[in-house]
């Protein structure tokens, strides 16, 4: 009984932190070396069906960001 508080409080804080880092699920896989961005040979594998690499760049700079892949995502639910 007297560990209580700090497990509560230990739990909080994990609950919190895990929050602040979340980002889309399925962009840490697509993203296998960590760069933070996904290249051709990344999406490749990352396991879009309904969508081409050129039209997830959007913006044509050779790789895919966080924020293109995400909204692709969106567009396919």
């Amino acid at each position: 009984m007297k560990n209580t508080p700090m497990i509560l409080a230990a739990c909080a804080a994990l609950l919190f932190s895990t929050a602040a880092l979340a980002e889309p699920k399925e962009f840490p896989k697509a993203d296998a070396n960590g760069d933070g961005k996904v290249d051709m040979a990344e999406f490749a594998k990352s396991g879009f069906e309904d969508k081409k690499f050129e039209e997830v760049d959007t913006d044509k700079n050779g790789i895919i960001s966080k924020e293109e892949y995400t909204t692709a995502l969106e567009e396919c639910d």
